[in-house]
């Protein structure tokens, strides 16, 4: 019996795989026994020697630091139109502020529906634009789609994660919003609080 040159190529390959599927098992499986040292026989030294010696032990107490983010006012409710998104920014961050005209998932203001949310695209950090039709946060780069009324819950699109939302309180009395916080990191900070002052 004649083994082409190809049989031989897939039988040694074979071979070879499985050497290393074995050794690795093999070792993950039964590992080699430590060697263990035992002492052997002692001897009892008996010495008398008087030191006197002072211990000082200190101990490093590290304190965390809670960073807190500003209340800032963003808008009142006057200054906003159903569907028409207004443009600011929350400590360094550029935000949109949107009046839904319907509930909305985190909203704010007498209808529940004013929300706001970072315009970076959490896939690659396109600036968002709002599409009044859709009622979508659009992304230019490669057309993500968020809706701000589910809590910037991605729709379509590359992008898989939920947009930051800004966290708003709404002060009955003068209509004023406030900004507390983000849901979220912004696109590309590991600290959204990253150079604002305490």
């Amino acid at each position: 019996m004649r083994i082409t040159r190809r049989e031989f190529l897939a039988a040694a390959g074979a071979g070879a795989a499985a050497f290393i599927v074995g050794a690795v098992v093999g070792r993950t499986a039964f590992p080699k026994e430590k060697e263990v040292i035992k002492p052997g026989p002692t001897e009892t030294v008996t010495a008398t020697t008087t030191e006197t010696a002072t211990v000082t032990q200190t101990q490093t107490q590290v304190q965390l630091v809670e960073k807190k983010y500003p209340r800032v006012k963003i808008a009142n409710i006057s200054e906003l139109n159903t569907g028409q998104p207004v443009f600011k920014e929350y400590i360094g961050h550029r935000i949109v502020v949107i009046k839904l005209g319907e509930e909305a998932v985190n909203g704010v203001g007498p209808e529940k529906d004013v929300v706001a949310f970072s315009m970076l695209c959490t896939h690659m950090g396109g600036f968002l634009i709002f599409d009044s039709n859709t009622k979508t946060l659009v992304c230019p780069l490669h057309f993500s789609q968020f809706d701000p009324a589910k809590g910037g819950q991605p729709v379509i699109g590359h992008a898989t994660e939920y947009l930051p939302q800004v966290i708003l309180e709404y002060d009955e009395a003068t209509g004023d919003i406030y900004a507390v916080g983000f849901t979220a990191l912004v696109y590309g900070r590991y600290d959204n609080l990253q150079g604002v002052k305490a």
